[in-house]
């Protein structure tokens, strides 16, 4: 192994490079990623989802398609499961079930979940609401206190999570768009790896 100055630009093998791109693809390892909206009605009860794969109810979302942002996919998630076109600014929890998380099927490699600000639906945006034929079953709200009755135990303190976030207006700004090096406060230096 060459030690490099780390002042330097210099590589120990000029030329060859140590790992192919297919390579490198294929070492990384595979993870699920998922979006879902926190959207609450004028009581400040949480709106959440009766689906016919569970007994379990969830608030809306699902994964994030591939080449797909994650404020993107859950303006999708919105349309397609309650017909509502809604955009995303705020991101209010992020979250991680590893692989050994009870209920989920043999081989689960983990998932990273980004939850929304949907903000308060008006009387007006829950007539305006249009379930799929499949999966969606129906809408319901329902009190803070009573979600851990209505989730499972992780869904449950992440909703939790996130409406106190959205209460105490925390959160990220969620760009579509924007590259990391449009939302830091510096520039990184020519050449950097950051991207």
């Amino acid at each position: 192994m060459a030690l490099l100055n780390q002042d330097s630009d210099e590589n120990p093998s000029p030329g060859r490079p140590r790992m192919t791109d297919a390579q490198y693809v294929g070492s990384r390892n595979a993870l699920w990623s998922r979006v879902s909206a926190l959207f609450t009605d004028s009581r400040g009860r949480v709106v959440l989802e009766d689906v016919d794969y569970r007994a379990a109810r969830l608030f809306p979302g699902g994964a994030i398609d591939a080449g797909e942002s994650p404020s993107l996919a859950v303006a999708r998630e919105a349309r397609e499961e309650l017909g509502l076109a809604r955009s995303f600014s705020r991101a209010l929890a992020i979250d991680w079930v590893p692989p050994s998380a009870p209920g989920y099927p043999q081989g689960f490699p983990g998932e990273v979940i980004y939850v929304f600000d949907g903000g308060t639906l008006t009387e007006d945006d829950f007539t305006r609401i249009r379930l799929p034929e499949q999966e969606v079953t129906g809408v319901r709200c329902v009190e803070p206190a009573l979600l851990p009755h209505h989730m499972n135990p992780g869904n449950a303190r992440r909703t939790l999570a996130a409406l106190r976030a959205a209460r105490e207006k925390l959160g990220l700004p969620a760009p579509a768009r924007q590259s990391l090096t449009e939302l830091l406060p510096w520039r990184p230096a020519q050449g950097s790896a950051v991207r």
